[in-house]
């Protein structure tokens, strides 16, 4: 008895659909009404490219977002090696005032630098040391020329090297 009670439904919808009004208004439209409806997918609307690395935040205030971009800047100031190491002395002068007063080769084959501040002072320098506000490392010298690589931080916050030459022109080309 109750197993007619479930079958009921489905033998009621089969009834209908057998049913002619009901299969005249399921059957396939001929071809002058295909014709006149459209083709769905002609409609179809694509959604747009959206950048969602770069998108606006519309809750984040200007003033929020500068903050959080200070904030990415001064933790990568503080990662920069000048802020982890003792400073040297040639650390506390500017690199435009400091002169390349000579450079030679020692018996080792190692190039070493003679570089003078603007008060006259001599300070011998080689590969490896530091020099400059910026924490400028020393990278190779030769004949007429120190390099230098400074890590400095770009407007967008990220630490990035740039280098620097000290050269001995500039000194004959002041004179």
């Amino acid at each position: 008895m109750r197993i007619s009670y479930l079958f009921m439904p489905l033998l009621s919808f089969m009834f209908l659909m057998q049913s002619p009004a009901v299969q005249a208004a399921v059957e396939e439209p001929t071809d002058q009404e295909s014709e006149a409806m459209p083709d769905a997918m002609s409609r179809l609307m694509v959604a747009p490219n959206v950048d969602i690395e770069n998108i606006r935040d519309p809750f984040l205030s200007s003033f929020e977002k500068n903050r959080i971009e200070e904030a990415k800047r001064l933790k990568n100031r503080r990662q920069l090696p000048e802020n982890k190491r003792k400073r040297e002395v040639l650390e506390f002068f500017d690199l435009s005032t400091l002169k390349l007063v000579a450079t030679y080769k020692k018996a080792g084959g190692e190039w070493v630098a003679s570089v003078q501040d603007a008060t006259g002072k001599a300070y011998t320098v080689r590969r490896g040391n530091y020099i400059g506000k910026r924490g400028g490392r020393i990278e190779k010298i030769d004949e007429q020329t120190i390099y230098l690589v400074e890590q400095t931080i770009n407007p967008a916050g990220d630490i990035v090297d740039r280098q620097v030459t000290l050269t001995m022109a500039e000194v004959n080309d002041s004179r």
